[in-house]
């Protein structure tokens, strides 16, 4: 009698996740139930935010972990730096690594939390940046890499990963830096469009004649120059990070390296875009990846779909 086969490992990742706890339900429902004991869920980071309960955070966090065998995670730029969930199948991955073997198959993973204060507007106080372009600064996050990276390959895994919150510079890292109060107000934005526009005679007059400066909208690149040397040299098999969030769902693949923005989960700051989950199903002879949606119901009315999932 041969023996039997463990299924394929699952790997589900995310970021950008805010302690919402009705966002992390959904993606749970939306995920098979017998497979947790195959599952491990990263999330790269932004678990928190300052506006949000400790409670909130905490209760997401254990959602997760009871959702999957391994529960891997950075801190963000809105997390803080010390951040630690007190799970007991919890890791974080900050400037550490770990590998995990599952039947046959075994990744090694490393993380890298926060992002480069390059990434967010001059002045804007978040708990967990660095600047990369202090020399000291960035000798340091390099050689934290190299170190975790090296001790992956010692253990020859058959797939090695890399979990970042910051994006590599120049993947899927376009954008305009964003700030908490805009988040904000771009979640009103269904609100607003349902209001009736006011009649030309109601429209209050304006305070100055004078034209209006144009706000700046070319997209610049926000990630880490540490991050794409990084992976330029070593190579690894995944990048999964988040943090942009207008380049979240996106997947790119350069020089053996397959990388995805999961920051899609959360519908902060674009509801209209939807939301998504990366899901990557691995053995030893292959990895097949594809984003899905957080969607479990059917023949929902047009407008409830938009409020529920969009």
């Amino acid at each position: 009698m041969q023996p039997r086969r463990l299924k394929d490992l699952e790997l589900i990742a995310i970021s950008d996740i805010y302690g919402d706890i009705l966002r992390v339900g959904g993606l749970i429902s939306a995920l098979e139930p017998t497979a947790s004991e195959n599952r491990i869920i990263v999330v790269a980071g932004d678990i928190s935010i300052e506006k949000v309960s400790q409670k909130s955070v905490t209760d997401s966090m254990t959602m997760l972990s009871e959702a999957c065998k391994h529960l891997f995670y950075v801190p963000g730029d809105s997390d803080p730096k010390d951040f630690e969930a007190a799970l007991p199948n919890a890791k974080n991955l900050d400037r550490k690594n770990c590998i995990v073997q599952n039947g046959d198959i075994k990744i090694g993973l490393i993380g890298l939390g926060g992002a480069p204060n390059s990434s967010v507007r001059t002045g804007e106080s978040l708990p967990n940046l660095w600047d990369e372009s202090i020399p000291i600064v960035g000798e340091q996050l390099s050689t934290e890499l190299k170190i975790n990276v090296e001790k992956v390959m010692q253990g020859h895994p058959d797939c090695i990963i890399l979990v970042t919150h910051s994006p590599p510079y120049g993947i899927a890292d376009r954008s305009k830096p964003i700030t908490l109060k805009e988040m904000a107000v771009l979640e009103d934005l269904l609100e607003e469009l349902k209001e009736e526009p006011k009649p030309e005679a109601e429209k209050e007059p304006t305070q100055s004649s004078e034209p209006k400066r144009k706000t700046p909208t070319s997209p610049k690149h926000l990630g880490s120059r540490i991050l794409r040397d990084f992976v330029k040299y070593y190579k690894p098999d995944m990048h999964i990070f988040g943090h942009v969030h207008k380049e979240g769902g996106k997947a790119e693949q350069d020089s053996g390296t397959r990388f995805f923005n999961v920051s899609h989960l959360s519908p902060l700051p674009y509801r209209l875009t939807g939301r998504k989950f990366l899901t990557v199903k691995l053995t030893r002879e292959n990895i097949t990846t594809s984003f899905n949606h957080v969607i479990m119901e059917n023949n929902l009315p047009f407008n409830e779909f938009i409020e529920k999932y969009l």
